[in-house]
């Protein structure tokens, strides 16, 4: 299979938001059977077809942020930026289809935000507690594997910063860390299995002799169940495991919509990366040609790819 850059970033953009609004009308329910996951459901939220949610938006919002304002040049981690454009999207509807506004949000989110609003600054508004482990910024973050980097820079921590807008725990940092790792590969062209060994070794070395961290690792290590639910270190885990034991993106997609529960977080993570390894082209057409916001998705797919050189697959 040869996939090229230009298909695999569309296919990373597209199969993210496809993902996501294919799970939105299941959220909160099932398990279900893989083959009653279909495209168009109404469900939980009465939306129409094609509708992406907060996750969706969310990673808009860092892809517009990440890129420079023409595209042309190293990519740019302006946390601040981040925060003022999440608080657009709360307040404002930005990065939502037709700037209908959001219809869902995070606890953990809205509390980050509101500290960013009160004039906290954006890299200190995440919370650290027990509690403050979910998914949020996860959804969000395969961004970071997709921009070019200024010389010098380390993606690891841009993740574990990003993430910290909104989330700061040491366990969401490094999930989020090691999901950048591997999408990372996968970018490459990396089969899924090495990207998943070489992804682990560099989020290894990453850590290093750091305490915080290792426990942390320790934590994401230490997970069995697959349950699609928020917790940041099951929703990775069931999202990759969808995604590593599909056949395809539609596949992918079903599987991670299936575990039922958190259902358009789940299947955001894992369609973003089926979307890298399988290109845009893997993504059912009817799908693509059913999605809503191409007002909003075009202009920042297009910086995308003059940031990365390339043209439109």
């Amino acid at each position: 299979m040869t996939v090229d850059l230009a298909a695999r970033l569309d296919g990373a953009l597209r199969g993210a938001l496809v993902a996501d609004a294919l799970g939105v009308p299941y959220e909160f329910g099932g398990p279900y059977a893989e083959e009653s996951v279909v495209f168009g459901a109404r469900g939980t939220w009465s939306k129409p077809p094609g509708t992406w949610s907060d996750d969706g938006a969310l990673w808009l919002a860092t892809l517009d942020s990440l890129l420079p304002p023409d595209g042309v040049g190293p990519a740019r981690l302006d946390l601040e930026d981040h925060g003022r454009r999440y608080l657009a999207w709360m307040e404002k509807g930005a990065y939502t289809p037709d700037a209908e506004g959001l219809f869902d949000i995070g606890g953990a989110t809205r509390s980050a935000l509101s500290r960013i609003r009160s004039g906290l600054p954006a890299e200190e508004a995440g919370g650290r507690g027990e509690r403050d482990q979910g998914n949020g910024s996860l959804m969000r973050i395969l961004p970071v594997a997709l921009v070019d980097l200024p010389a010098g820079e380390d993606r690891l921590l841009w993740a574990r910063r990003s993430s910290c807008v909104t989330h700061a725990h040491p366990v969401v940092q490094v999930t989020c860390a090691f999901s950048v790792a591997i999408a990372e590969r996968l970018l490459a062209g990396v089969p899924r299995a090495e990207a998943l060994a070489a992804g682990r070794a560099a989020l290894d070395a990453h850590v290093g002799a750091d305490a915080e961290l290792l426990a942390a690792l320790a934590v994401l290590d230490g997970h069995t169940d697959r349950a699609g639910r928020g917790w940041v270190v099951d929703s990775f885990w069931s999202a990759w495991d969808a995604f590593a034991g599909a056949d395809d993106v539609a596949h992918t997609i079903r599987r991670a919509v299936a575990y039922g529960n958190d259902t358009d977080t789940t299947a955001i993570i894992a369609g973003g990366l089926a979307g890298i390894h399988w290109g845009v082209d893997g993504i059912p057409a009817e799908w693509r040609a059913g999605m809503r916001g191409g007002a909003v998705v075009e202009p920042i797919l297009a910086r995308l790819r003059a940031h990365r050189g390339v043209a439109g697959s």
